[in-house]
């Protein structure tokens, strides 16, 4: 992705994208409003909280960009604690838009709360829009920097539920068929039933089931299922 901008030699997971993920109902209404941030189309101060998928959907926000032709800088703020914070931002509204994920982990720490706070200025007076996540509501970040606090209370915020088993298991199944692979949801409900819960566990199953089918030349049964995991 040659257009896109990436601090300190990050990379975006080319997996992570709009298609792979699976909209639950509840889901729909931030989905649709990133994917309009990340067209251009839509808000240009949007927070995002939530647990799960969070960081799939910021990175899928990059890479729609990046497909506009638009240039994009993702910011994985927890990795990058150990940078000084200026040198991170620097210049990152000259971009069209701007992802930090992550927030809770550079609140309390005055030098990147004055970084973003002065990237929000800059980004106001340009054409940048911003896109900022973390697992809390802005008014639940411990931010020490009153106009930043400030600040972050002018996006508009949209939360991503937790998904339920049903849903989760839909997003099992949702996964497969982007692999390629035969899973019905019989056989679905069995794997989520026997491993971890979470779904970048069960996408690291799928990954081992693919690759072993392929090596033996096998659909997948939960029999066989049963063989290759152990169960």
């Amino acid at each position: 992705m040659a257009s896109t901008q990436l601090p300190l030699a990050l990379s975006l997971d080319t997996e992570a994208t709009f298609d792979n993920y699976y909209v639950a109902p509840s889901q729909q209404l931030p989905v649709a409003v990133l994917k309009g941030v990340a067209t251009g189309q839509g808000e240009k101060l949007v927070y995002l909280a939530g647990r799960s998928g969070r960081r799939h959907l910021l990175q899928a926000c990059c890479q729609l960009a990046d497909a506009q032709g638009r240039s994009v800088r993702y910011i994985p703020a927890a990795e990058l604690l150990g940078y000084p914070a200026e040198m991170v931002l620097e210049d990152a509204d000259l971009a069209d838009l701007v992802c930090i994920d992550g927030l809770s982990a550079i609140a309390g720490r005055s030098d990147w709360e004055v970084a973003l706070f002065s990237l929000y200025n800059r980004a106001l007076g340009g054409g940048c829009s911003l896109l900022f996540a973390s697992t809390e509501v802005p008014d639940q970040l411990a931010i020490e920097l009153p106009d930043l606090a400030s600040r972050l209370q002018s996006f508009s915020v949209y939360r991503l539920s937790e998904l339920s088993e049903e849903e989760r298991i839909a997003a099992l199944c949702h996964r497969a068929q982007i692999m390629g692979l035969d899973i019905n949801e019989a056989l679905a409900e069995f794997i989520y039933r026997r491993c971890q819960r979470d779904l970048k566990a069960l996408f690291g199953v799928l990954s081992d089931l693919d690759r072993h089918s392929l090596a033996r030349q096998r659909r997948l049964t939960i029999p066989f299922v049963k063989e290759i995991m152990s169960w």
